[in-house]
């Protein structure tokens, strides 16, 4: 029998009415899958593919009883892909009778409260809203998952290697102890490494059987490269030409790596679409744009029935929205990882099943960077995910956060939590119990004879909505213009009265600055620049940066590159790879090693080097992984005779506290933990001293 056969009337209905021609191979083997089978299951499978649907339409297939409580939880990373996942879900479930919530900080007051007094269908919530619920309103939280039977998650890689997505296997333990049998679990992602399968699939603490179902199809690709040398503070008139262009005949969206390139770039199109007279739409999305702007750009790109528009973007359209009438990609600069680069691309092609991307870059370390995520992705290539070992931090936030949930616990209990849940179980009890009396003594927590309540210290912590968030908000004030939000930005030294400055791809002038209501008044200017926003570079993998090395020392690379880019790679080339046992650079009077290694290795070969001697200070330019210093040659070789140690390490970070602090800097809560948990987090997370070894030996033959 065939995946359709198993399905209701009511969803092959739906299917029929929907014009399907048949279902997609990922949606007829999870089907199959869930009928057959009690395991939980991932969807590896391109972006486009019918994931969500592969997922929901077994899941809701196999709902016996709906009337009986929630039956489905759907955990998405971003409230755009809830708001997105929603109305095609709503559709589907219309034809069953089958409510469908939204539930996060901007979703409907009334229909959550409709949800909490007879909880029904399905829902669609992120981490942060589970985590708001069950500290502040747990006994509703009881009533609510009791039924629960499905917990399906969105892009799961992106709750793969950060402490979000930690947070999140520990919220989801949480509710499972309110549920009345062991849910069924359906994770969905486009951007796999297969050597990263069997970790995805512990990411579910489940007494089932994971399986993986993969499709590796991938549509074919079109790609331009480009390369225009610009400067920090204006963007290439030549690479904004090239742009202008496309966007005349392409519904794009551009995705640089910062929210004030986005600015630059968006106002700069805009004022050529304006002086040449372009019926093309441009916006600027990101985290910093109001919700309302950003949703009519959304709304625009979606409904826009042929008219052009141009959307600059940050991550906050790289995840699963579905904005069908994308025809292009425009890379600007290099992507920090494959995985993001893939997932980008995963935005167009939708309705052509064909990628087309505008690789343009304006630097020339960039330019190798993405020319090298680009040769990975098109061989099928994609990084591995770097794992978060031994979260004190995000533990310490647990603990506080399930005392709240049961308004306190015996102490006894308290101290077993590591051993309680399962996703706690790999810390040490010497180390949990130095954390408990940690937290007690700063007065995180306060023992009442046998009794473990909150303490004072907690009751600050829970000011304003930061508490169930893992990622760090920036003290912002409101941007308006009369009585309109434009978005928010970080009161910085440059925001002052009568200074012009980009916001929501505008020009604006500011007019007056109220701090006590932290409040921004601006007006429409002509020139300006972005404000400064806040913000850490993502680390780089070792893939990328092997690959960047192997396109230098390989002209068969360069055969389908044009010529301005040839003439980079070779001046690169001739700079770089100079070989004795490593390669040695001189650039700019500075002398240095050139290692082609990722983030982790080159930070934790530069701090080595720097533990020799306190005198001299080795410095890392990470985006060209080139290491400076005066005796270098020298300390290279001290280093690897040396064979340093983890103990090493540990007693020289808590000599120079201030090197931790830099580390543990886009850590929320590293306050919570002491100091020795804190070495202890950054050697196993921040440092990768096998890693150094490894590079190291090899290089040194």
């Amino acid at each position: 029998m065939n995946g359709y056969d198993l399905l209701r009337k009511e969803i092959r209905q739906y299917i029929y009415d929907e014009d399907w021609d048949s279902l997609r191979g990922i949606q007829e083997a999870s089907i199959k899958h869930v009928h057959d089978t009690e395991n939980n299951l991932i969807l590896a499978a391109p972006t486009a593919s019918g994931k969500t649907e592969a997922a929901f339409l077994p899941a809701i297939n196999s709902i016996k009883d709906w009337a009986s409580g929630l039956k489905i939880v759907y955990i998405s990373p971003l409230i755009a892909l809830i708001n997105d996942q929603f109305r095609r879900i709503y559709e589907l479930c219309g034809y069953m009778d089958i409510p469908v919530t939204s539930w996060h900080g901007e979703a409907s007051r009334a229909k959550k409260n409709k949800l909490l007094k007879k909880p029904r269908g399905i829902l669609l919530i992120t981490p942060e809203s589970i985590e708001a619920m069950l500290s502040l309103r747990p006994g509703e939280a009881k009533g609510l998952f009791r039924g629960t039977e499905w917990i399906i998650v969105d892009e799961i890689h992106s709750f793969l290697e950060n402490n979000r997505g930690i947070q999140l296997r520990s919220l989801i333990e949480r509710i499972e102890l309110y549920m009345e049998k062991e849910p069924r679990f359906i994770g969905m992602s486009a951007t796999l490494n297969r050597e990263d399968y069997k970790k995805v699939k512990n990411f579910f603490i489940s007494d089932r059987v994971t399986d993986v179902l993969l499709d590796s199809s991938q549509n074919p690709l079109e790609a331009t490269k480009s390369y225009y040398k610009s400067n920090m503070k204006r963007e290439s008139r030549e690479a904004l030409e090239e742009i202008y262009d496309y966007s005349q005949r392409e519904s794009m969206l551009i995705f640089p790596n910062s929210r004030g390139e986005v600015e630059r770039l968006a106002v700069g199109l805009s004022k050529l679409g304006r002086q040449r007279g372009s019926d093309t739409r441009y916006f600027a999305h990101h985290s910093s744009v109001s919700k309302d702007m950003r949703l009519n750009a959304e709304e625009f790109a979606k409904s826009s029935r042929g008219k052009l528009f141009t959307i600059c973007c940050t991550s906050t359209l790289e995840l699963g929205m579905d904005i069908g009438s994308v025809d292009s990609i425009v890379q600007y600069n290099a992507p920090h990882s494959v995985a993001s680069l893939a997932q980008r691309l995963g935005r167009s092609g939708r309705t052509t099943r064909k990628n087309i991307l505008h690789f343009i870059a304006t630097d020339e370390w960039s330019l190798l960077q993405g020319l090298a995520a680009l040769s990975l992705y098109e061989e099928g290539l994609v990084d591995r995910f770097d794992y978060i070992i031994k979260p004190y931090d995000v533990l310490a936030h647990q603990i506080i956060s399930i005392l709240l949930e049961n308004t306190g616990m015996p102490v006894k209990n308290l101290k077993n939590i590591n051993k309680n849940f399962r996703c706690w179980q790999d810390i040490e009890d010497d180390e949990y119990f130095e954390l408990l009396e940690y937290l007690i003594k700063r007065n995180y927590i306060e023992i009442l004879e046998n009794e473990a309540i909150t303490g004072i210290e907690t009751e600050k912590l829970l000011r304003g909505s930061d508490f169930f968030t893992h990622f760090e908000t920036e003290n912002n004030f409101s941007v308006y213009n009369s009585q309109k939000k434009i978005g928010e930005i970080p009161l910085s030294p440059g925001v002052q009265t009568g200074v012009n400055i980009f916001l929501a791809a505008q020009i604006w002038k500011i007019t007056d600055i109220e701090l006590k209501s932290k409040k921004i008044y601006v007006n429409r200017a002509v020139d300006g620049n972005p404000p400064i926003f806040l913000g850490n570079g993502a680390n780089v993998t070792n893939e990328i940066r092997n690959r960047m090395k192997v396109i230098l020392e390989n002209e068969n690379y360069w055969i389908y590159y044009n010529e301005n880019i040839k003439e980079v790679l070779s001046k690169l080339s001739k700079e770089n790879l100079r070989y004795e046992k490593f390669q040695w650079v001189e650039k700019n009077d500075k002398f240095g090693i050139r290692t082609f290694q990722g983030t982790k290795i080159n930070r934790t070969l530069q701090l080595l080097l720097n533990m020799l001697d306190d005198r001299v200070n080795y410095k890392l330019d990470d985006r060209e992984t080139f290491i400076s210093g005066p005796n270098i040659r020298k300390d290279i070789n001290r280093v690897i005779e040396r064979k340093f140690t983890e103990d090493e390490i540990f007693l020289y970070l808590r000599d120079n506290p201030g090197i931790v602090e830099s580390y543990l800097s886009s850590n929320k809560y590293r306050m919570l933990l002491p100091d020795n948990l804190k070495i202890k987090y950054v050697i196993n997370n921040k440092l990768d001293l096998e890693g150094v070894k490894s590079y190291l030996t090899y290089s040194g033959k």
